[in-house]
């Protein structure tokens, strides 16, 4: 078993050990890993994010992250009977070449795209699907499978009592979870209109509790609330609602719209989202000890995941009803 000695005992013992011998201890100096985000799902084609870890006492400027993206690396996404696709790197140079560079709005540094996506239907649910990714001599590897669709009957909108403006509204979901313990999803929103905030959002950002198992659930029918993630000192608490139609200083302020992006996914992908999210949380708390995230990457940092997605769109409109997912736009799945 391995231990981690928290930071204060680390100090406590070179304070000790000083006492006898001088001991100079470079706190920049680490390995870098390549670190990892990447996902597949059915339809659509598997991406992959790399970057660089950077040291914990590091510091973090502009020319720093930028350093960070990884783009000299070679990717490949292998299905389980044999078929092989190799992913293409999205730098502003392909973009440029493509006629692309003026439409895109999503940060592609780093970025890789299976650019053969639709050939031999690829991206199927229920194929593993094997990471492999060469890079400056080494090879960092991964399996995922995707899973599918989590089942949900229904999705709404509708205004609970404890909120104190009749335009703040959740969205529910009626979810049928199948009586097989291990049920995970992650919900994400993006506001493609959206008067309040100015603009629509450029990613799926994750709702308040994003990460979501069945072991309090499982095989069990019930509904589940979607919302903006807050704090406890916000108005509305750590569960923040979109908005409808309203009237602010005589002037009539549109609803949002939002894509509510539903992903059923394995216990691995769960588990480094339910971490990477308390990990946040625990960014504002000075008492937090810094934790490592759980990892499936072999030979590296990060996550590979299969997604059984479900994609709906939601006008907020009090006692909207959608039974129907749509299917996004390749640049809408971000």
């Amino acid at each position: 078993m391995k231990y981690k000695l928290p930071l204060v005992s680390l100090i406590l013992i070179i304070v000790v050990l000083s006492c006898e011998e001088e001991i100079t201890i470079d706190l920049n100096s680490s390995t870098k890993s390549l670190v990892v985000e990447g996902y597949i799902q059915e339809g659509y084609p598997s991406y992959v994010y790399l970057t660089k870890s950077e040291g914990y006492f590091n510091v973090i400027d502009s020319n720093t992250l930028e350093n960070l993206f990884v783009k000299n690396a070679q990717v490949y996404v292998e299905r389980e009977d044999g078929v092989v696709h190799e992913l293409t790197l999205i730098d502003n140079n392909f973009l440029d070449s493509t006629g692309l560079i003026d439409s895109i709005d999503i940060n592609v540094s780093g970025l890789y795209i299976d650019l053969n996506f639709q050939e031999n239907s690829f991206a199927q649910e229920g194929f593993n699907y094997k990471l492999k990714i060469l890079w400056e001599g080494d090879t960092v590897e991964s399996t995922t499978v995707i899973p599918p669709k989590y089942p949900i009957d229904s999705v709404w909108v509708s205004k609970m009592d404890s909120l104190s403006e009749d335009y703040k509204c959740y969205v529910w979901a009626r979810v049928n979870d199948p009586d097989t313990l291990g049920n995970s999803i992650t919900a994400h929103f993006k506001r493609i209109s959206s008067s309040t905030w100015g603009s629509s959002d450029d990613f799926f950002i994750p709702c308040a509790i994003s990460a979501r198992s069945d072991q309090l659930v499982n095989g069990n029918s019930f509904n589940a609330l979607f919302a903006r993630s807050g704090r406890f000192t916000d108005e509305d608490g750590v569960f923040l609602p979109f908005y409808s139609d309203r009237i602010e200083n005589g002037n009539i302020v549109k609803k949002d719209v939002i894509i509510l992006r539903l992903c059923h996914v394995s216990q691995e992908v769960y588990r480094f989202w339910r971490d990477a999210e308390r990990s946040e949380e625990g960014n504002s708390n000075p008492f937090s000890e810094p934790k490592n995230l759980p990892s499936n990457i072999i030979g590296g940092l990060g996550v590979w995941g299969g997604y059984g997605t479900s994609y709906y769109k939601i006008p907020i409109v009090k006692d909207t009803v959608i039974y129907t997912p749509i299917a996004v736009s390749i640049f809408d799945m971000f």
